[in-house]
């Protein structure tokens, strides 16, 4: 994994020492207070510029891009892009999970002028990732061969991208349903809602 910040990177490698013990501290019937995690050798966390790896090309099966994109400029989500691109070997998958602002969820909260405010406060970039969207599928449908995206929840969506020698993808957008709805329902907590209310 790569970050910028050492910051996360401290984090990351401390929850995987913490691992093995970590199970068993907390509360008992939840199992612990993270995930398991199998240590693989294969993954390290660096710190570092996802723009610019210094991974040789065609080098890694997958690439996951997990709710970073809205955190970018347009123009650097697009050079993300074309680094994951760059290092993935021909048959290499770019996966991504994020924000939909297509989905009913959040076309309703951003046309809530009070709501979306609240958001923009720690998201700098989340109305030109909004507004963005579109054109930045069109670029990873040029470059990449195949291209699916899916609902994910009922707010976010999954991408699936496969690399290949031809570009110019057509993607197969599954996230509505025949009917125009999206296809899974929104199941966040309304602003109103709490955890004790549901």
């Amino acid at each position: 994994g790569i970050d910028l910040p050492p910051y996360f990177i401290d984090v990351g490698n401390t929850l995987l020492e913490l691992a093995p013990s970590a199970m068993s501290v907390g509360d008992e019937q939840k199992g612990g207070w993270i995930t398991p995690i199998d240590p693989d050798p294969r993954i390290q966390l660096q710190q570092g510029d996802m723009a610019s790896t210094n991974l040789p090309s065609n080098s890694v099966s997958a690439v996951n891009l997990s709710l970073v994109i809205h955190e970018l400029p347009l123009f650097a989500a697009k050079q993300v892009i074309s680094e994951a691109y760059r290092i993935l070997r021909p048959g290499g998958q770019l996966w991504i999970s994020e924000m939909d602002f297509e989905s009913p969820a959040y076309k309703a909260q951003r046309e809530n002028a009070m709501l979306f405010s609240l958001l923009r406060a720690t998201e700098p970039y989340l109305d030109e990732y909004a507004d963005g969207m579109p054109e930045l599928r069109e670029f990873i449908r040029e470059k990449f061969d195949v291209v699916k995206i899916a609902a994910a929840t009922g707010r976010h969506y999954a991408l699936l991208a496969i690399k290949g020698d031809n570009g110019h993808a057509t993607i197969e957008d599954l996230r509505f349903s025949d009917d125009g709805s999206y296809a899974l329902e929104d199941t966040h907590l309304k602003p109103w809602e709490s955890k004790q209310d549901s």
